[in-house]
């Protein structure tokens, strides 16, 4: 798979080469009338900048229709719960070449926030928004974020959203240090093969062992269905089904690609 994603909630603000953004992010910075009053941004349904993306992260909450249309994995030492979005490095299956996201699946929410984001540390009381300075849009529908000093629907909608999503990372957060401190989750590797008899190398990824889950003590069995952990682990279970989708595409591509 493609490497780990970053920066899956709010990020500090920092000149440090050591700090990499997070997915997508270049350049974040504080946004404000003065710098950013005529930046205009993607038009609202344009995910173009994912084309080249494998691999976006998801929040727990988000699982129950992210596992209609992909494979929810973990990956790295944090578990970061990702959706699986293609078989190959730089590939993205649900995403045409004009930023049509397939109109079947669900846009995950940290597509769908970009270019903006919550700025601030961890710890901080209150976060500032922030967006990615290199996102700027001259197509025909781009959103302009000020009306002179005024924001528009556009900003007060991102505030929001960065809101929701924060506090869904916070709670994904807590999830994944629950499974690592239980070892629910083992290492996986997948290869398939294609119609035409090539065979993709996944790699490995770290998914919930069922046998474990299985397994688990009753207490904390209670106490994760209070928190609504079994919830989301019975989506990721499930979920692991779509690299039979991801595989359909791939023939799909291959088929349109020697036609």
């Amino acid at each position: 798979m493609s490497d780990t994603p970053k920066g899956n909630g709010a990020t500090p603000p920092s000149n440090n080469d050591d700090q990499r953004p997070p997915m997508f992010y270049q350049r974040p910075a504080p946004l404000s009338a003065s710098a950013h009053s005529a930046v205009k941004i993607r038009p609202e349904f344009d995910y173009s900048f994912t084309l080249k993306s494998n691999t976006v992260p998801v929040t727990a909450p988000e699982f129950v229709l992210a596992a209609r249309s992909y494979p929810i994995i973990f990956i790295g030492g944090d578990l970061i719960p990702t959706a699986a979005l293609g078989l190959r490095p730089d590939e993205n299956f649900f995403v045409t070449d004009t930023g049509v996201w397939d109109r079947f699946a669900y846009v995950p929410a940290y597509v769908r926030r970009y270019p903006f984001i919550l700025l601030g540390q961890q710890s901080d009381e209150r976060l500032q928004l922030g967006i990615d300075e290199t996102a700027v849009s001259d197509k025909a529908d781009a959103r302009a974020l000020f009306e002179g000093e005024k924001e528009t629907e556009v900003v007060r909608a991102a505030l929001g959203m960065c809101e929701q999503f924060h506090q869904a990372y916070l709670y994904t957060r807590e999830f994944s240090q629950a499974l690592k401190d239980t070892k629910l989750v083992d290492e996986r590797a997948l290869e398939v093969q294609q119609t035409n008899g090539e065979k993709i190398n996944m790699g490995s990824f770290l998914a919930v062992s069922e046998e474990k889950f299985k397994n688990l003590h009753d207490k904390k069995v209670l106490e994760w269905r209070k928190k609504g952990f079994l919830h989301a682990i019975y989506f990721h279970l499930q979920s692991l089904n779509n690299w039979d989708t991801l595989l359909t595409k791939a023939n799909d591509r291959a088929t349109g690609a020697s036609a």
